[in-house]
C-alpha cells in the first residue's frame, strides 16, 4: 500500500476515533439529562398525585354531592354524591338551562347549582347538590309552631269574649226560670239555656285544647300502651274490614303519659281509618333511637297534597263533612307538651306516614 494512502486511512481512524469518543461523551451526558429529567418527572408525578389526593380529600370533607357531567354521562362524584344523593336526580338536571334550583325525591328535598367548566374542559360542567331536608323540616317545624301559637292564642281570646256575655245570659234565663211564668215559656226558656250551656261546653273544650297540656309522665314502654290502644279500636277495624297491623321492632322506652298516648293513637287510627275506607290497610310500628321512642303510623290511603299536609294540624281545620277539626291539633299539642314532635311524609296516591317523637328524658317545652 503506498504511504499517502496509510496516511489518509490513519487520519481518518483518527477522526473516527475522535468523533466516537464525542459521542460517547455526548451519550454519557444526554443518559444523565435523561435520568436527571425522569426523576424530575418521577417528582412532579409524586407532587401531582398528592395533589390529586388532596383535592379528593377535600371534595369528599364537602356536606355537599359535587358531580362532574358530561351530557348525562358522570364523569366524577365526591363521596357525598355517591351516598346521599338519589339515583337519577343528577340526571334530570343534565336537560335544564337553569344554574340553580330545588328538586324533590320522596320525602328528601335537595338544593342544586350548575356551573359550565372551561379550559379544556368545554361540554363539561359541576353540579354542586345539597341535601336541605332536614334543614327544611325544622324550618317547616319552626313556621309551624308559631303559626299554631297564633291561631290557639286567637281562639283563646275570641273564646274568652264569647264567655263573658254567655254568663250573662246564662245567669237572665235561670233567673227567668226561677220566676213565675207559662209552662210553655218556661220551656223556650229551658230550650235557650240548654243552647247557652253547650255552647260554653264547646268553648271551655276550645280553651282546653289551647292551653298546655298536665301531664302524668311515666318511663316505660311504648309497646304496651300501643297495644291496649290498638285491642280497643280492633272492633272498629273489623267491622270495615280493615287490616290493622302492629309489628314494633322495639319496645320504644320514653318517658310520657300513658293516657294522653292513647288520646294521640285513637285520633291517629281513627284519621287513618276515614282515609283508607273498607278493606284498606293500616300499619304501627315502635322505633327507637338515643334520643326518643317513635310511635309510627302508616296507612294506605289516598295520600296527601302538600299544601294538605302543611295544614292537617291547624285547629278547625278539616276535610270531612263532619267535625270540628280539632283531633289533629290536639294529637300536636300533647306531643308537643311531652316535648317531643310529630312528623308527617305522605304523597298523593302513596298513603301517608305520621311519626310521633317521644322523648326519653325530660326536655323543657318552650
Amino acid at each position: 500500500m503506498q504511504r499517502p494512502e496509510v496516511q489518509l486511512l490513519e487520519n481518518a481512524f483518527s477522526e473516527f476515533s475522535k468523533a466516537s469518543d464525542s459521542m460517547i461523551s455526548h451519550y454519557g451526558m444526554l443518559e444523565n439529562q435523561i435520568k436527571n429529567l425522569k426523576m424530575e418527572l418521577e417528582q412532579k408525578n409524586a407532587a401531582l398525585e398528592r395533589a390529586s389526593e388532596y383535592l379528593y380529600t377535600v371534595l369528599n370533607s364537602l356536606p355537599v354531592g359535587v358531580v362532574v357531567l358530561n351530557g348525562r354521562s358522570v364523569v366524577f362524584a365526591n363521596k357525598n354524591a355517591e351516598e346521599l344523593i338519589p339515583e337519577g336526580i343528577v340526571g334530570n338536571l343534565s336537560s335544564t338551562a337553569d344554574k340553580t334550583g330545588e328538586i324533590r325525591s320522596g320525602i328528601g328535598r335537595y338544593r342544586w347549582k350548575t356551573e359550565a367548566l372551561g379550559n379544556g374542559f368545554e361540554g363539561n360542567y359541576v353540579v354542586a347538590i345539597e341535601d336541605v331536608t332536614e334543614i327544611e323540616r325544622m324550618k317547616e317545624h319552626v313556621e309551624r309552631d308559631e303559626r299554631l301559637r297564633a291561631m290557639g292564642e286567637m281562639a283563646a281570646r275570641i273564646s274568652h269574649e264569647i264567655k263573658n256575655p254567655l254568663g250573662s245570659m246564662e245567669l237572665f234565663l235561670s233567673m227567668l226560670i226561677a220566676g213565675k211564668m207559662r209552662v210553655k215559656d218556661r220551656k223556650y226558656v229551658e230550650y235557650i239555656l240548654f243552647g247557652v250551656k253547650t255552647i260554653d261546653r264547646i268553648i271551655n273544650n276550645i280553651l282546653s285544647y289551647t292551653r298546655p297540656k298536665e301531664l302524668s309522665l311515666k318511663e316505660g314502654a311504648l309497646r304496651a300502651v300501643v297495644s291496649d290502644t290498638l285491642e280497643f279500636m280492633s272492633i272498629s277495624t273489623e267491622v270495615r274490614n280493615i287490616d290493622l297491623q302492629f309489628a314494633p321492632a322495639s319496645d320504644g322506652t320514653a318517658l310520657f303519659d300513658p293516657d294522653m298516648i292513647k288520646l294521640v293513637i285513637m285520633n291517629l287510627i281513627s284519621n287513618a281509618m276515614d282515609a283508607v275506607g273498607l278493606n284498606g290497610r293500616i300499619k304501627v310500628d315502635i322505633r327507637e333511637n338515643e334520643r326518643y321512642g317513635v310511635i309510627v303510623v302508616s296507612d294506605n290511603g289516598p295520600g296527601m297534597t302538600e299544601e294538605l299536609r302543611r295544614s292537617i294540624f291547624n285547629p278547625f281545620f278539616t276535610t270531612k263533612d263532619k267535625g270540628m277539626g280539632l283531633g289533629l291539633f290536639i294529637v300536636y299539642n300533647i306531643v308537643k307538651a311531652h316535648g317531643g314532635s310529630i312528623e308527617v311524609e305522605s304523597e298523593e296516591g302513596s298513603g301517608s306516614s305520621f311519626l310521633i317523637y317521644i322523648p326519653k328524658e325530660r326536655l323543657t317545652v318552650l
